[in-house]
């Protein structure tokens, strides 16, 4: 009897523990570890989706939009309530321009979610949907959409940038400010029973449109400048340009423009780099005016002085000529500046020294990025000044021995502008912000003078356009390149312009680069450029001459 009661009374203890074993584990199942297998069920049992909101209209300073989203839909299949596939396949090779094995390899997935089209136009999708009702093929999924357009084309995409399928930013302002842009995206939620079907569908997020982006571009002078360029490539050998213009006095850049341009319909990808800030050159000539500035501040140089301006010029055993070696009498500083004569600017340079030079070129902002809102500008090269020769003193002072971008030298003129004044360039409107004082506004004042005298009678004159006081300096460079020197036929020509000299209020460089010819010079191609751009502003009502106003002749 005692050991029957004490078997009952042990397996009764070993049945409590192990009830009490159950509910300890079901305990920490449900309390402690209730998250955690809560999340492992619901990803088991529900699909979590993520579609764009609408995306931020990109505008440019006058509310033209360059940049906005347009409906579309994203089309996918449930691939277990699929009917019809093989209609399904030719549907999407007929309709959306699939290959067959592209259409197959996604209807014939085994899932229970795919992507068969992301971002489709609205009619293409809406007819798409039709016909597959009309062919009775069903497990088909439409999710409302946005889709990027640019309403003006290929104007400025290099500065846009892209959007890729996800309403992600690739590249340009798009990926700089996709967090402002972009928004917060709408979240669809796809229930799924124990064997994996799907079964309902419900909208958990709505999503937040993105902001709206403003530019300081003006689509007129975006417009005007890219057209000057493309016909300038048709008209002679160059292989690519760009233009910078700015406003001097608040570092507002109104146009970054270059050509050829990205195509999205024959999609280069290269083209997409705006390459007046992420590619530099030799600036040639253009850096006399600099030069000039440094000289002119330090009270180096006079008005009245005169030069020996005979071709070529011996530095440290080098002999450093004028264009087509050409001599001259003679000449003042303006003079020189206005013949663009290299051997009266490597005198100037000699006395300005290594030292004071580099000084001011750093000032002016040479060898850092501009801190322009793009990705991947660069900061060109302007080497440490122990590390220039008597040669590389020389020969910088028209621009060979250092590189810059076209960004650069916009900026850098624009203090010549704004008195001395170095502005970050920038595409947001905002508060000028001071990077800088390059020189005294007096020396500025004095030496846009003399490039305003350059323009209306000496190398700059095809720039000249009547009534608006065109001052700049115009450059011409060979192209070095890495590993070969200077290879011929690869030529860089530039104009650094500004109106009207006496108070500028816009600042333009122009820039081709060609890799056919020797024969390839500023005055046939970036200098009448410049002034075909300012006639073509005028034109457009986007400026008027010092003397006239919008309303007509002032006083």
């Amino acid at each position: 009897m005692r050991t029957a009661v004490r078997r009952a009374f042990l397996v009764f203890f070993l049945l409590a523990l192990a009830g009490l074993a159950i509910l300890a584990r079901l305990f920490q199942l449900q309390v402690f570890e209730h998250r955690e297998w809560a999340a492992m069920a619901q990803a088991i049992q529900e699909d979590r989706i993520e579609i764009p909101s609408r995306r931020g209209t990109i505008y440019d300073r006058n509310g033209v939009p360059l940049a906005y989203d347009i409906p579309a839909y994203s089309i996918a299949v449930d691939n277990y309530h699929l009917t019809n596939p093989e209609l399904l396949v030719n549907l999407l090779v007929k309709e959306l321009g699939m290959s067959p094995e592209e259409a197959k390899a996604k209807v014939y997935r085994t899932g229970y979610f795919t992507w068969l089209a992301r971002n489709v136009d609205l009619d293409v999708a809406q007819r798409f949907r039709a016909l597959a009702q009309a062919q009775r093929i069903k497990g088909l999924l439409f999710f409302p959409t946005w889709k990027r357009a640019y309403p003006q084309g290929s104007m400025a995409l290099e500065v846009l940038g892209l959007v890729g399928v996800d309403g992600d930013g690739l590249s340009g302002l798009e990926l700089a400010f996709d967090e402002v842009l972009r928004g917060k995206p709408r979240v669809i939620r796809i229930l799924r029973a124990a064997d994996g079907t799907p079964y309902d569908l419900w909208e958990d997020d709505p999503g937040t449109p993105g902001q709206d982006l403003h530019l300081t571009l003006d689509f007129r002078i975006q417009w005007i400048c890219e057209s000057e360029l493309d016909e300038t490539l048709r008209n002679s050998p160059a292989d690519r340009g760009c233009a910078v213009v700015l406003d001097p006095r608040s570092g507002e850049v109104l146009a970054l423009a270059q050509s050829p341009r990205y195509d999205p319909q024959n999609p280069a990808i290269e083209l997409l780099k705006p390459w007046a800030i992420t590619d530099v050159f030799e600036p040639g000539s253009t850096f006399k005016g600099l030069v000039a500035l440094a000289a002119w501040d330090l009270g180096l140089v006079s008005e009245t002085e005169q030069f020996e301006a005979t071709s070529p010029r011996i530095v440290a055993g080098v002999a450093i000529k004028n264009a087509h070696n050409q001599s001259y009498p003679p000449l003042t500083l303006r003079d020189a500046l206005a013949q663009s004569v290299n051997t009266v600017l490597v005198q100037v340079a000699q006395r300005v020294g290594v030292s004071k030079l580099y000084e001011y070129l750093r000032r002016l902002g040479f060898g850092e990025p501009t801190g322009i809102e793009l990705p991947g500008e660069v900061a060109g090269l302007l080497r440490p000044p122990e590390k220039w020769t008597e040669v590389d003193l020389a020969v910088s002072s028209f621009g060979q021995s250092v590189g810059v971008t076209a960004i650069q030298l916009a900026a850098a003129y624009a203090a010549l502008c704004n008195d001395g004044i170095l502005i970050r360039p920038h595409l947001l409107p905002g508060k000028a912000e001071v990077r800088g004082t390059v020189a005294k506004p007096s020396s500025c004042q004095k030496i846009r003078e003399f490039l305003g005298y350059a323009v209306n009678t000496g190398t700059g004159s095809p720039a000249k356009v009547p009534g608006f006081k065109v001052g700049g300096k115009s450059g011409t460079a060979q192209i070095a390149i890495p590993g070969q020197g200077y290879v011929p036929g690869h030529i860089t020509t530039a104009m650094a312009a500004f109106f009207p000299w006496d108070s500028p209020k816009y600042t333009i460089v122009v820039v081709y680069q060609t890799s056919k010819t020797d024969d390839f010079w500023s005055g046939t191609t970036a200098v009448p450029s410049v002034g075909r751009i300012v006639r073509a502003m005028a034109s457009m009502g986007v400026v008027y001459p010092p003397e006239i106003t919008g309303l007509g002749r002032s006083g």
